[in-house]
């Protein structure tokens, strides 16, 4: 966790370094890629060209992007701890009681509309009354993105540069997974014409059982965790892939 706005420059500092490296390594694999095409290999030899290339940059980026994880776990925890630190502080526990009664009957929704005027006024009781209400629904998942954010927003209005550290820290690790996602789980086997890498990092990002490629395996499931829609987008790219060899 980072513990004040000192802390949090410095990780931020150390973040955009790494991020630049990492932009470095990747940009330098799209450029040797992009030099096979006129190069005119057969098939297997396009393969393992672009796989030594693939390999090259993990080793590159390995150590690097575990760097930027773990700052943007940091950051993550740091959010986590002074949101929950604010709805921990005492509040009126008779408007507590009365107010979450007469939110029962309120749609999940309109609870964002109720957060967005208390946070308005300022009136933590009743906040703390939205978010308890808010935690049983079971259909809150639809509306958790932009309910943590206008909370997140509240929580460090005290916090002077903190939360933008905070959150700048957390964009710029999510970009580097985008870009090793694009290269390793779609972009960079398309324009190597090698249609069979997908279906490789498919098997990979689902049992990391080639020690050839543990690397690899490593990296796409890190960013299965940290942003699953980009794997599930790779790995449905690596189906159709799958399926158009096969006819």
């Amino acid at each position: 966790m980072l513990k004040d706005v000192t802390e949090a420059e410095q990780a931020e500092r150390d973040q955009d370094a790494d991020c630049a490296r990492i932009d470095a390594a990747t940009a330098l694999a799209e450029r040797e890629i992009a030099a096979l095409e006129g190069q005119h290999l057969e098939p297997h030899e396009m393969r393992r060209e672009w796989s030594a290339i693939r390999d090259r940059t993990i080793l590159a980026i390995r150590d690097v992007r575990r760097n930027i994880a773990k700052r943007a776990r940091d950051a993550k925890e740091t959010e986590t701890w002074i949101v929950e630190k604010l709805l921990r502080q005492e509040g009126d526990g008779r408007i507590l009681q009365q107010f979450s009664a007469t939110l029962r009957e309120v749609p999940t929704k309109a609870l964002l509309d109720y957060l967005r005027y208390l946070i308005q006024v300022g009136d933590l009781a009743r906040i703390q009354s939205v978010c308890g209400v808010f935690a049983g629904r079971d259909d809150r998942q639809r509306y958790k993105v932009a309910f943590d954010s206008m909370l997140s927003q509240f929580a460090f209005a005290e916090s002077g540069a903190l939360r933008e550290r905070v959150v700048r820290i957390r964009r710029s690790a999510e970009k580097v997974d985008e870009r090793v996602a694009a290269l390793f789980c779609g972009d960079g086997a398309q324009r190597s014409r090698a249609p069979a890498q997908p279906a490789q990092i498919a098997a990979l990002s689902q049992n990391g059982s080639s020690p050839a490629f543990a690397g690899e395996a490593a990296i796409v499931g890190d960013i299965r965790k940290s942003n699953p829609q980009l794997i599930d987008e790779a790995l449905n790219f690596a189906s159709a892939e799958r399926r158009s060899i096969a006819s």
